[in-house]
């Protein structure tokens, strides 16, 4: 049989920071940075709206939801 063995060498896929099964730790880049997270969430809301999967009531609606969510990610206190 052709298998492959799942996490054999614990890959991520663009979250923060994590830690497989194994325990060994994933290091991502660029995505402790809070423009960058901000400008991600902004992307797949422009996404919706441009094709017509929101309305633009909901698109204003989802980006204060965007700036709170990266506010209370980002807090000065948080580490």
């Amino acid at each position: 049989m052709a298998t492959k063995k799942i996490n054999s060498n614990c890959q991520g896929n663009n979250s923060i920071d994590k830690t497989c099964k194994g325990g060994k730790n994933i290091d991502t880049q660029n995505l402790n940075d809070r423009i960058s997270a901000e400008l991600w969430m902004q992307h797949f809301a422009n996404v919706l709206l441009r094709q017509e999967a929101i309305d633009e009531k909901t698109y204003r609606k989802l980006l204060v939801k965007i700036n709170k969510e990266v506010n209370r990610r980002f807090a000065k206190g948080k580490n």
